[in-house]
Formats: structure tokens, sequence, C-alpha cells
């Protein structure tokens, strides 16, 4: 029987064998497990329980660099990957920003990690089930359900590269989602909502499938709009989901590609000074949160728009070098099979001092949008963009009646720096990204 190595016996096998090959390297180690309960109609209908062990290597020699992972964590498996991204970087062309990170990273509690997160699949199916009947409760128009699930995890992440950086942590989380369906006669609508927490107790079943169900129900008996210009509300939830879609404009990697309007533009005006973009990696309990990031930098907080003006970009070791930057600690890393990518941690708008419905109350007409689509089909570099999106036609803040069938158009730069209010109310959703209710105080929407 092959003898199973303990996670810290596992990275110390690879950093070895890769010392004695002379190779500079990075291990990274992801050991998790997760589990999820799917329900529809007060039925289980999937459970699903999945592990994954593994280790990611990465060699750089003479700038050229090779990668190699692994589920075999044998002694004879760790040395067989350990060749195979050595032979790896001998093939590919040099680069000479390519960096391994130095120097150990900071043990702290940055709150990721619950102490007792074990639920029987009983326990995860009941709290799927209440957010089902909280939804069927709302109103009787609630008819069914497209999928309710409730979800778990824990993992432990180990880096270590054999310049001397090494670091670990352990982490957990929880979340539900679910999709509501609505009906009135022939009329059939869909409402969907998410959450998630690194603390089990902060997931509410029955708001979640109350929030939902309110989605679904509001939807009906929706009109179109004339063709005009008009405020627009993204309240939390579709404020971060245009936040996560130009989230990669901040990527470094794209700026250098040229494919991110933000390119050449620090200390530039790019939204209106009533908003702040921040990225928190250190941000306690964050669903983003990491005290290292996937190639072993230390991770910190990092003010993207601060007052309208842009600050800078996330950035991994080879795309600071290129820059002449110091990293941000945004080599993003899902997987020890595959290499890292840049991407935000806890990304959200900083909220304002402004009560989110007296903000809305003060305009005399609006769209209050509850859903957008097309988000992927925004045009990067030019920040165009025309949205199919479906809500509710405001005037004084008092919902008049459901409008979908119609679309939003602009340009991103326009949009953001016609941000007339911030709300209070910073919310944060299930993929690190956060928040509070925006106006915007003019926007082309197209109808009939």
């Amino acid at each position: 029987m092959t003898e199973r190595l303990a996670n810290d016996a596992i990275v110390d096998r690879a950093i070895e064998a890769l010392r004695r090959q002379s190779a500079e390297a990075e291990v990274f180690l992801r050991d998790s497990a997760t589990t999820s309960v799917e329900v529809k109609d007060g039925a289980i209908e999937n459970v699903l329980a999945r592990g994954e062990r593994g280790i990611g290597i990465r060699v750089i020699d003479e700038q050229r660099m090779g990668f190699a992972f692994t589920s075999d964590l044998s002694t004879s498996g760790i040395d067989e990957c350990v060749l195979a991204a050595r032979s790896m970087s001998a093939v590919t062309e040099p680069d000479p920003d390519l960096r391994i990170a130095r120097g150990d990273t900071d043990e702290v509690d940055l709150g990721i990690l619950e102490g007792v997160c074990d639920r029987s699949v009983e326990q995860r199916a009941e709290a799927a089930f209440a957010a089902e009947r909280a939804a069927r409760a709302l109103d009787a128009r609630v008819t069914g359900f497209r999928k309710t699930r409730y979800h778990d995890g824990r993992s432990t992440t180990i880096l270590a590269t054999t310049s001397g950086a090494r670091g670990s942590y352990g982490e957990s989380w929880s979340g539900l989602d679910t999709s509501v369906i609505a009906s009135d006669a022939a009329d059939r609508q869909v409402g969907s909502h998410a959450r998630a927490s690194r603390r089990s107790a902060e997931i509410d079943p029955e708001a979640i499938g109350r929030y939902a169900a309110g989605i679904a129900v509001g939807k009906l008996g929706a009109r179109t709009l004339a063709t005009q210009k008009l405020p627009v509300v993204l309240e939390p939830y579709q404020a971060m989901s245009l936040l996560g879609a130009i989230a990669p404009l901040f990527s470094a990697e794209n700026v250098l590609k040229g494919k991110s309007l933000f390119a050449g533009r620090i200390g530039e005006s790019v939204a209106s000074a009533s908003v702040t973009i921040i990225d928190d990696a250190r941000l306690s309990g964050g669903l983003r949160t990491a005290p290292f990031d996937g190639e072993g930098t230390a991770t910190r907080q990092k003010t993207l728009v601060g007052s309208g003006v842009l600050q800078g970009y996330l950035t991994s070791l080879k795309t600071a070098s290129r820059l002449g930057a110091e990293p941000t600690g945004n080599a993003r890393r899902s997987s020890y099979s595959g290499p890292s990518r840049i991407g935000p941690s806890n990304f959200f708008i900083q909220a304002g001092r402004e009560d989110a419905g007296a903000l809305v109350r003060d305009l005399d007409r609006a769209l209050r949008i509850t859903s957008l689509l097309n988000l992927h089909t925004i045009d990067p570099i030019s920040g165009e963009f025309s949205l199919g999106v479906a809500g509710d036609y405001l005037e004084r803040g008092e919902r008049q009646y459901p409008v979908q069938g119609i679309t939003i158009a602009g340009n991103l730069l326009g949009l953001l720096a016609s941000i007339s209010g911030v709300g209070s109310d910073l919310t944060f959703g299930g993929a690190g990204a956060g928040s509070p209710t925006l106006v915007i105080s003019e926007l082309s929407v197209g109808g009939t």
C-alpha cells in the first residue's frame, strides 16, 4: 500500500526534489472537500460530495517556465511531477519578467475558517427546503422552482518556493441559492438569489427564498417603456453584477495587452467623484480573503479608484515587473491544476453617506433595474455597451409597474461619471463583489 503523506510532507518532498534539480520553483498544494445538496419542490434531487487534493509545480529555468500538476501524492508521483515541470521549462520561450516569491508570508487571523461547520445531509437539505417554504409563503403565485442548493466546504492551502517563501491557511464557506418560478395565467417569470458566507450561521434560508420570490412575482404583468433617457437605480445586487463585469479592466495583464479602456489612465478621472473602488484581500471574513495569493505574494488592500480618479491596477509578480510596480497580491488561483490568473479579491464600491431610500425618493421618475443581461458583451476597449434589462418604473421612489423587453446603452466611462448618488447600504454578494445602491443621473433606455 502506498504511504499517504501529510500535506506539509508532500510540499517538503517536492521542494527537496526541485532543489536537487537546481531549479527555481514554486509548489502549490490544495486539499479541499465540498458538499452540495440540491432540492426541487420539496424533494432531494442530488447530493454531491467532492474532494480535491493535489499539487501544482511551476519551474523557472533560465527565465523559461514549466508547469505540471498531479493528484498522485506518493513519493514517486511527486518526483514525476517535478521532472515533468522541469522538462516543460526546456521547451517554452524565455520571459525576462517571470518571478518566484521570496520570504515567508505573515500568519494572521483573517476570520476565514469556521471552527465547526459540519452539517449532515439532512441539515443541508432542510436549509434548502426552508428557502422553498419561505418563497411559497410569500405569494400564492409562486408555483415552483428550477433548483435550490445548499453547499459548503473547507480547504487547506500551502505554498512554498525554493527561494524561501512559505505559507499556509485554512478556510471554510457556506452558501445557498435558489431560482423561483412565479406564474399568473400565461405569464411565467423567474427570480434568483444567492448568499454565501464564511460563517454558516449567517446564511438565512428564509430571507433568500423571500428575496428570490419577490423578484419573480415582481416581474409578473411587466410592460415595456417608450424609448427615452431616464435616471437609473442600481440596487446592490445589480450594481455588483456590473462591477463584476468591469473588474477585468483593472487587470494589469489586460492593460498590457491593450484590452482595457483604463490603460494609460492612472491619475485621470474615470468616474464620478463620489465613486471609490477598493480591492481588499485582507477584509475580515471576506469570501475572497486570503493572506497570500497564488504566487505567495502577501495580499493587501488597494484603492483602485479614489474619488473618481484611477489609482492603479491589479498585478501579479510578472505584470508588476513589466510595469515597474509593486505586486498587489492578485495572482488568484482556484485549483492546484492550473497556474494563477490575475483577478480581484473582495472587490467593492465604498459606501456613501446617503440613505439609499432617500436617494431614490428624490427622483421624479426612474428605472430601477432588477435584472441585467449580456454583461459579457461590454466592449473592454471602447467601453460601449447595450444590455437587456428588466426592472421597475418608479415615480418619487414608488413602484408604478414592472418593465421588461428594454435595453440600456452607453459607455462605461460615461456611466461611471454619471453616478450621482451612492447609498450607505454596502452589501456583499456570493462572489466577493460588493456595492451600495447607485443612482445614475441618466441613461438611454430603449423600448417601444
